[in-house]
């Protein structure tokens, strides 16, 4: 009886250990990884259109806050564009060629964080305190929420 349950053990342990090794396998060949599909862009898309709504809802605007808003929502979306333009990008494999792209990515990345942060800080400054809470929070979960690429 203990023999058996020896070589079910170490039948099991090897299975497991072969499936975790396949498992962290990279890619075959050089390519990069495939882009998301259109659907799961598509996903991603109706997600921050929600949310946008939902947080635009949630602040409970006055006609004078309304006016900062279209700059705001603006600046949102430009973002998530670049994002996920980002995603749908084929990486080069030539190392010069990747950083060249990287670099470009970074550059259109500052401007749009640029243009977030004013249009941010205008809205912002139009709130009251509740509403500067909700905004804070919106936006921090916004930004603490990393664009998954690999460089």
């Amino acid at each position: 009886m203990r023999w058996k349950t020896l070589v079910f053990g170490a039948t099991a342990l090897a299975l497991a250990g072969s499936c975790l090794a396949y498992a962290q396998q990279p890619p075959a060949g050089d390519h990069a990884p495939a882009p998301p599909s259109t659907k799961r862009l598509e996903d991603r898309a109706a997600a921050m259109e929600a949310r946008i709504t939902a947080h635009k809802a949630a602040l409970k605007l006055t006609a004078d806050q309304e006016k900062n808003w279209p700059a705001y929502e603006a600046a949102l979306r430009n973002l998530a564009k670049l994002r996920a333009e980002r995603r749908q990008e084929q990486k080069p494999t030539d190392p010069v060629a990747l950083l060249r792209q990287r670099s470009e990515d970074l550059s259109n990345a500052s401007v749009a964080l640029k243009q977030l942060a004013d249009a941010e800080e205008t809205l912002l400054n139009s709130l009251d305190d509740a509403q500067k809470q909700l905004l804070s929070t919106y936006a921090g979960n916004a930004r603490d929420r990393p664009a998954k690429t690999k460089d």
